[in-house]
């Protein structure tokens, strides 16, 4: 039962957390540079998709609760949806510091090279087993969506400092 409470409350702050950061879109600095983009729409669709997402799965989870019945042996669903698998928590732990080091990362050796890393790195916590997907994503994915904000929206990416900025510079 406490399991079901912490996750209402969970996505409680984060459908509140996504609604405030709608709203601070609209106080993003406008540059002329980045006008076409426009600079809060990109921020909008994004909080508001999470928004929306956690909305609708605060309020499934809320009518869990108050179908549940409290106490009891539990269903076969709920000893499923319980379940932990091993390493869960490592797992975890690894993919926040990952998250964390993505963001340092990125102010030294730049968006083409943390983002492949990050993806390479991420994939291989994951339990996923297939080895030729692990390997072959990371590096066409980012060199894509470099290629989208590059070229598609005429946005530059972090370059990285030192080596890793003529590295970037070499590479778009």
């Amino acid at each position: 039962m406490l399991h079901k409470l912490s996750e209402v409350v969970v996505f409680a702050a984060m459908t509140i957390a996504s609604v405030a950061l709608w709203f601070t879109a609209d106080a993003l600095p406008v540059s002329r540079r980045y006008e076409q983009v426009d600079s809060d729409l990109w921020p909008k669709l994004v909080f508001g998709a999470l928004a929306l997402c956690c909305a609708v799965h605060l309020a499934q989870k809320v009518a869990g609760l108050i179908a549940a019945p409290s106490g009891g042996p539990r269903s076969e669903d709920e000893a499923i949806e319980a379940y932990t698998p091993d390493g869960y928590y490592l797992r975890l732990v690894l993919t926040g510091a990952l998250i964390v080091g993505y963001f340092i990362a990125l102010q030294y050796i730049g968006f083409l090279l943390a983002t492949m890393i990050f993806l390479w790195v991420g994939s291989w916590i994951l339990p996923y087993r297939n080895t030729l997907a692990k390997l072959v994503f990371a590096p066409v994915f980012t060199i894509l969506l470099a290629a989208f904000f590059s070229y598609g929206l005429s946005l530059s990416l972090p370059r990285g400092s030192g080596i890793f900025y003529e590295l970037s510079q070499a590479l778009f």
